[in-house]
């Protein structure tokens, strides 16, 4: 589990930002490690449904014959959606007792998408190994499905986790600092608000960026094949509303810390 902090840092990604160039540079790299992807996806947090013990809500498909069959798990990549659903399921108590007890234990486990990631390759080798199903933000989904429509893309579903990213002047795409001494990045959005906000301060300067539209398995080929020098720069920029949940519970925690001290 990342801790709060960590993703609190975060949050300056989405104040101010210093809008440095359209970065075109191609200049050979070795294509990234799993352990370096791992980091890059962990900057972003996503939500699993678990037990008190920390053990994630499964379930089992079977095939059309019921002789085989494989448990998954819900990933979700949106808090509200991941309350919404524990909320649901707290509404079947009465109609449901005799899974009463385990439903009352279940919370929202805060998981590194890198770390999710990395189980899912690992249980990939394995045909009975427990399964990740991500469920992106519906918000996310229709924000991505109706760009695609606007640029002409006839495309009925979003089968992905979307990524919404700045392109100018159909040279590259943007990259930014977050501050006078920081390193140039090159932000992925999970929100497609957030990337709009960027957009706004972007087209002051290139009157011709664009929003644009990929997917978080596109993204990840892209790491793992190619050995462009830019995609070290590629920064995955949580949702706003997930990194304010974590704002919020750190304020929680460290009020309650203060209760707590001893005095004197």
């Amino acid at each position: 589990m990342r801790s709060l902090v960590y993703w609190g840092m975060k949050l300056g990604l989405l104040g101010t930002t210093l809008i440095t160039s359209i970065l075109i540079d191609i200049a050979p790299l070795l294509a990234l490690s799993e352990s370096e992807v791992v980091k890059k996806l962990n900057n972003t947090p996503c939500f699993l449904i678990t037990n008190s013990n920390g053990l994630p809500l499964t379930r089992r498909l079977s095939d059309k014959d019921g002789k085989s069959s494989l448990s998954y798990t819900q990933v979700f990549m949106s808090i509200r959606e991941a309350q919404s659903f524990i909320s649901k399921l707290q509404q079947q108590k009465k109609q449901a007792p005799k899974i009463a007890a385990m439903i009352n234990e279940l919370r929202i486990t805060t998981v590194g998408l890198g770390d999710i990631h990395k189980k899912s390759r690992e249980s990939a080798k394995h045909p009975n190994g427990l399964k990740f199903a991500f469920q992106p933000g519906q918000e996310e989904i229709k924000g991505a499905l109706a760009l695609l429509k606007q640029q002409g893309r006839k495309i009925d579903k979003f089968i992905s986790v979307p990524l919404f990213m700045i392109s100018a002047e159909g040279k590259g795409y943007i990259s930014i600092k977050r501050g006078p001494n920081q390193d140039e990045i090159i932000p992925l959005y999970f929100s497609k608000k957030d990337a709009q906000n960027l957009l706004k301060q972007v087209k002051k300067k290139y009157p011709k960026a664009k929003l644009e539209v990929g997917d978080i398995d596109g993204v990840l080929n892209v790491l793992y094949k190619r050995n462009d020098s830019w995609l070290s720069q590629v920064f995955l920029v949580p949702s706003s509303d997930s990194l304010q949940f974590f704002s919020q519970m750190q304020k929680t925690k460290d009020s309650n810390h203060k209760l707590l001290k001893p005095k004197g």
